[in-house]
């Protein structure tokens, strides 16, 4: 028994020893967002939640939970960046112990200790490693809701289900898990706890955020992605997105010449899955993840941005079903597919990937610190992520439809040049055809317009063009 446990803690130690060796696996700025919260955690910090990096200083609309948590890396490290990426990296170092812990009581010791690795050393979660973005924490917070749920504790879990629901929206997703104990026993107090903080805050910020001149940020992008469609735009979405995963998750155990069959092994996963929630179904303990996770699918299934990080906050309860689907010969599969991860994919992460740990438009940036004044601001569709390593104010692109007025909206926010990057790939599903694809296009456009702009600048190896407003 001493040696096995030794060797749990040792195949642990590995696994976020892997993590953080991994980070930062991307450079601050890739993903947009990463560069927000920290803006956004200096903000709160500051005189205000607003955008204070933009002429004029809109306000911030995305939820204020991932900031308010690196709030102490703000206070203590101010502008030392690589501080929020040490801190992320840790938090998601931290995890393989925490599933470890609630794995163990449904699958046994050997079986936890391989989903915990199979976890750290996936590639969608090294990808990651370091990356200032939420899904880490919204995942550790999610293992620590999960045991207040089945232990009964209703107010740890209100708690912490309003923790998640301000991490991320992606919590709002959960209230079935919330509501499936209290609900079966009638405790209508129990389901008031559980649900009812998360409501209240939820209606006190979309009431601040259209009092403060904006909409709440993903209420706004999820009426953005639908407006203008057809009724069976939800249907398309769904489909794609579930491609789009099940090839995610079943490419982490294919190599990549095998990348055309990966959405065939997801699918054979995920029916693993399904069978081992079957099974699982009929233990009351078990109920609360398996409709966490339900709830996250179908979500993310008609939600319509897709990335591989989006998979991070599932995979320990898809692995996790997918063990109990296996049933005796659970530790076999396991084994096989943390092999196969390790051989094809895990040691290519580890060394980092060349694209990812530098901007990709440096000379374009400098181009821009060359040219511009400190006051001349850029408008762009990545602006935070631009504006940031151009070292000048920076504004979103306007949204009309009328060139004249998509150049004054750019006078008024006082933006001087106009950013874009060519085959910009913003996560979007169906992208072809997406409203926000297509008013993007339209920015373009516009750009293109000699009577209202002049190409200052274009450099052809990292696809960017400058316009200058006329």
């Amino acid at each position: 028994m001493r040696r096995r446990i030794l060797w749990s803690l040792a195949a642990l130690s590995a696994a976020s020893a892997a993590v953080l060796y991994a980070a930062p696996a991307q450079y601050l700025g890739r993903q947009e967002d990463d560069l927000l919260y920290i803006i956004a955690s200096h903000a709160i910090a500051g005189s205000g939640y607003r955008l204070f990096i933009s002429p004029g200083q809109p306000p911030i609309t995305m939820m204020p939970g991932f900031p308010l948590l690196l709030l102490p890396v703000t206070w203590l490290a101010g502008e030392w960046y690589a501080a929020y990426q040490v801190f992320c990296a840790l938090i998601l170092a931290g995890l393989p112990w925490l599933l470890w812990r609630w794995l163990r009581r449904s699958l046994g010791e050997l079986d936890s200790v391989l989903v915990a690795l199979l976890f750290a050393t996936s590639p969608l979660v090294l990808s990651q490693a370091g990356a200032v973005m939420s899904e880490g924490a919204y995942t550790v917070v999610a293992v620590l809701f999960l045991a207040a749920a089945e232990a009964g504790r209703w107010p740890a879990s209100g708690g912490l289900l309003l923790a998640l629901t301000q991490v991320r929206p992606a919590g709002f997703s959960i209230f079935p898990a919330a509501l499936v104990r209290p609900w079966r026993e009638r405790d209508w107090r129990a389901a008031c706890w559980s649900v009812l903080p998360a409501l209240l805050a939820a209606l006190v910020w979309y009431g601040w955020s259209l009092s403060a001149g904006g909409e709440t940020g993903e209420f706004q992008e999820l009426r953005l992605s639908y407006q203008g469609q057809l009724w069976l735009r939800p249907l398309a979405v769904a489909f794609d997105n579930g491609r789009y995963y099940l090839t995610a998750w079943g490419a982490s155990y294919l190599p990549l010449c095998w990348s055309s069959r990966a959405a065939l092994a997801g699918a054979a996963l995920a029916a693993l899955a399904l069978r081992g929630a079957w099974r699982l179904w009929r233990e009351e303990r078990a109920r609360p993840a398996i409709l966490m996770l339900a709830g996250a699918a179908v979500m993310h299934a008609f939600w319509s941005w897709q990335y591989d990080r989006y998979l991070i906050p599932l995979l320990p309860w898809l692995l996790w079903l997918t063990a109990a689907g296996a049933g005796r010969r659970a530790r076999w599969l396991l084994g096989l597919l943390l092999g196969l991860q390790l051989a094809f994919h895990s040691h290519r992460l580890l060394a980092g990937v060349a694209d990812w740990r530098r901007p990709e438009l440096q000379r374009t940036y400098a181009w821009l610190r060359g040219h511009s004044a400190p006051s001349d601001a850029i408008a762009s569709p990545l602006y935070v992520r631009d504006g940031f390593y151009a070292r000048r104010p920076s504004v979103a692109l306007p949204d009309t439809e009328d060139c004249g007025r998509f150049a004054q909206a750019l006078k008024r926010r006082r933006a001087r040049f106009a950013l874009w990057q060519k085959d910009l790939d913003v996560g979007l599903t169906l992208a072809r055809t997406a409203t926000i694809q297509r008013k993007l296009e339209r920015a373009r456009s516009h750009l293109e317009d000699p009577r209202r702009f002049r190409l200052a600048y274009e450099n052809q190896d990292e696809g960017s063009r400058v316009y200058e407003l006329r």
